[in-house]
């Protein structure tokens, strides 16, 4: 049992050592022995989630989807879903270290691998998309990583961001004016692509975009979000990549998707911000 102490959010941004100074994309340094730390995934077992799976529905894998070996939790993405935390959480960072497999199902089987973790996810299965729970998706995708996915069930999200159109999608660029941006009712979904997302990112597997922060195919990546309040930042291996402010959820489950493509996790931590 960890000797678990809440820290005050002076003493965290102390603590990781971030400058604050400005409104430009900082780098921030991977603090991960703080006071607090609780691993949401012990490496051994599924203990504190349950998985939901189109089709099988709550706590049924007879695909064996999700499998745990050697301290590592491999989701085969056979079938679309996901594993979702028993208990609600608030005020947080979390950290993720993930890396790639190799398989692709079908129908997707030349698209680019995709995965995710969803964010203060509400109490009904399957209603964003009819394959999860409402939630703000912190977006594991091959070129896309760092994308905020705003998945409505029955109420409207929203969020407010600093950035612009650029193309089909609405990007963050931190300094520009900033707008809200919602999903729900007709709108199943909502992408905010991360800072210096590649304009010519396609859908294809092993794609690699110009000035990407996630590293080559095969390598351990960590992605952290940062819960505060109402404010979200998504960090890609120490780098600063999306942030969206006034979000209309700040509590809730925390999910990891399967989502067609093989993808491994050692690591699910989470530590509380007071």
């Amino acid at each position: 049992m960890l000797n678990q102490r809440w820290l005050s959010r002076r003493e965290f941004l102390t603590a990781m050592g971030v400058a604050m100074a400005g409104r430009g994309i900082n780098a921030l340094p991977q603090a991960d022995t703080g006071a607090g730390r609780m691993s949401l995934f012990n490496g051994k077992d599924l203990s504190g989630w349950y998985t939901h799976l189109r089709g099988y529905g709550k706590n049924n894998d007879p695909k064996h989807v999700f499998t745990v070996a050697d301290g590592v939790l491999l989701i085969s993405g056979e079938v679309n879903g996901g594993i979702i935390t028993e208990k609600e959480y608030e005020n947080y960072r979390l950290v993720a270290e993930y890396k790639w497999g190799t398989k692709m199902w079908p129908p997707r089987e030349t698209g680019a691998m995709d995965c995710g973790l969803l964010l203060h996810c509400g109490n009904e299965d399957a209603v964003a998309i009819d394959l999860w729970p409402q939630s703000i998706q912190f977006q594991i995708y091959q070129g896309a990583v760092g994308d905020i996915v705003l998945l409505p069930g029955k109420d409207v999200i929203t969020v407010t961001v600093e950035g612009e159109q650029r193309g089909n999608e609405f990007q963050y660029v931190p300094g520009a004016p900033a707008q809200v941006r919602q999903a729900g009712g007709s709108k199943r979904s909502e992408i905010i692509a991360h800072a210096g997302k590649d304009p010519e990112w396609k859908n294809v597997k092993g794609f690699v975009g110009r000035n990407t922060e996630e590293r080559p195919h095969g390598e351990w990546n960590t992605v952290e979000a940062i819960a505060d309040g109402d404010t979200l930042t998504y960090i890609v291996n120490g780098k600063t990549v999306n942030k969206a402010t006034k979000a209309s959820l700040t509590r809730g489950h925390i999910g990891i998707q399967s989502e067609s493509g093989e993808i491994y996790f050692r690591r699910v931590d989470l530590f509380p911000l007071k």
